[in-house]
């Protein structure tokens, strides 16, 4: 039987060959050189529109279709480019291009989780001391195991054990993790206030420290230890349902880098309305959403998405919080943008950089330090454009609350005593000569020039317009596609394919799909391989 295919398969290779010779030229020393590729049938067309666009086979169905065709029809490439399964496919890919898992990253501190205890009441570890009366015994101080009381005015009643520790009672609360159930929580922990006796607000990081600020109502300001993961995953799902919309409504490629779609479910509208004050090393403050146009989603509703839109100046992916807390550094967020979208690295010339001599080395500026400036020349304005969306988190400074210089930050960088939104986001402190000159400004203006400051107030989405506008963008985005459908980076003879596809690609709106329809009805996708 073996035999038997073996013999067919070479019989019908001998075949394509002759019919391709009778079209060739005369042969020269008993060569023959092919004028027009071997180009597949349609069942293999068909196998490979498949398996490089979807991921899997054709169905039985599918190749039924093609009987009594000489080729695969239009309407039958169409109905792949529409499907779920190949916008699927562009998600996965787009995933090579942002690394968007941020997995590794805390959002929140520990010191605001509330776990449960041995005696099955819950509480807060690390606010234990606090409220309990000691600074040095925390996991070891909970409440007592007994239903608390309360005095007439509505204060805890406390009592004092052996050790001098002033300990309350439960009260049950249902969680907003698990509404439907109700739990024991230590009352200290369970209050609902949302501002202090003394007008601080309950969900700050200042509220706990206030003796009359707990958990909030439902327990809503306090986190599960597992809320971590679902909250990055979501973050990257965000991502993935915006490219998968693009693609799936054949929108303007270049809505994923200017466009205010975004996407939510529970947890992170949750999060974002209660807990972004609950940050660890990573902060969503101030919160680049508005709060109050979220949608009425439960925590619970973790598979539940809904499509909000953003405020005016989010641009795309590239403000959206997984690529700001993937890429923590407004250098790092110009150089993925530079590496996966205009497919231009930031690397050293062949042969290396020119050395440079004591004193172009000690210059402050790396637009202008010699071996640094051939890359920071082009980087530090480039990454000025994320000027307004704070490093270590994914925040938006607005012009409003942050205006390009404070005269009080200037005057605290003196003194040497500034406040958190001082030293976090303006110049407080001067690491060399040259940057006294920008204490009070706000950081990313040091050493940008003038002609460059538009960058920060227009935000990334003016960057990537500039990448279209210089044809860069349509030409890499070329490149990333073709690529991707044929699965195999291009060979040398076919560089310049990238630009001529562009040019169509900008010509047609955009559209990713008729791109790539481009390149799999093209000769070179149906050569036979």
């Amino acid at each position: 039987m073996t035999n038997r295919v073996t013999k067919l398969a070479l019989a019908l290779l001998m075949a394509a060959s002759s019919h391709a010779m009778a079209d060739s030229g005369p042969a020269e020393d008993g060569l023959m050189c092919l004028e027009r590729p071997l180009l597949q049938g349609p069942h293999a067309y068909l196998r490979s529109l498949s398996f490089h666009l979807r991921g899997h086979a054709p169905s039985m169905e599918e190749y039924a279709a093609l009987d009594g065709q000489d080729e695969v029809s239009e309407a039958q490439i169409d109905d792949i480019l529409a499907s779920d399964a190949f916008a699927d496919r562009v998600v996965r890919n787009h995933h090579k291009l942002l690394w968007p898992r941020i997995d590794n990253v805390n959002l929140v501190s520990n010191e605001n989780q509330i776990t449960k205890h041995a005696s099955g009441v819950w509480y807060r570890p690390e606010r234990a001391g606090f409220y309990r009366g000691s600074t040095e015994l925390y996991d070891g101080i909970h409440c007592l195991n007994q239903e608390a009381e309360f005095n007439p005015d509505g204060s805890i009643v406390t009592y004092e054990d052996i050790n001098g520790l002033q300990r309350e009672g439960w009260v049950m609360i249902s969680p907003y993790w698990d509404p439907e159930t109700s739990i024991k929580v230590c009352a200290f922990d369970a209050q609902d206030a949302v501002y202090s006796s003394n007008g601080t607000e309950c969900a700050s990081r200042s509220g706990w420290k206030v003796m009359d600020c707990g958990c909030g109502p439902n327990l809503n300001y306090c986190y599960r230890n597992n809320i971590n993961g679902k909250l990055t995953q979501a973050m990257t799902e965000d991502v993935d349902r915006r490219i998968k919309r693009t693609v799936s409504e054949d929108l303007p490629y270049i809505e994923l880098f200017t466009g205010r779609t975004a996407f939510v479910n529970g947890p992170m509208v949750h999060f974002i309305r209660y807990q972004t004050e609950s940050w660890d090393g990573v902060r969503l403050d101030p919160v680049p959403y508005n709060v109050d146009t979220l949608p009425d989603l439960h925590y619970t509703q973790e598979d539940e998405w809904v499509e909000i839109q953003l405020p005016e100046d989010h641009a795309g992916l590239l403000t959206s919080i997984a690529f700001l807390l993937r890429f923590q550094t407004n250098r790092a967020r110009a150089n993925r943008f530079y590496n996966a979208f205009l497919c231009r690295p930031f690397q050293p010339p062949v042969g290396g950089l020119p050395p440079a001599d004591d004193e172009s080395a000690a210059e402050a500026d790396l637009q202008k330090r010699a071996g640094c400036k051939y890359c920071h020349a082009i980087l530090e304005p480039s990454a000025a454009h994320w000027g307004r969306w704070p490093e270590l988190g994914g925040g938006f400074a607005d012009a409003d609350r942050f205006p390009i210089y404070r005269d009080d930050c200037f005057t605290c960088a003196i003194s040497n005593n500034c406040d958190e939104d001082c030293n976090r986001f303006y110049v407080t402190r001067s690491y060399t000569p040259e940057v006294n000159a920008y204490l009070g400004y706000l950081k990313p203006y040091v050493f940008l020039r003038p002609e460059h400051e538009i960058n920060i107030e227009s935000g990334p989405a003016l960057l990537a317009m500039q990448g279209v506008v210089n044809h860069e963008l349509p030409t890499c985005s070329a490149r990333t596609a073709i690529e991707m459908a044929l699965g195999r980076e291009l060979l040398p003879e076919e560089q310049s394919w990238p630009e001529e596809m562009a040019i169509d690609f900008a010509a047609q709106n955009f559209s990713y799909r008729t791109l790539i329809k481009a390149v799999v009805t093209s000769d070179t996708f149906r050569r036979v391989r």
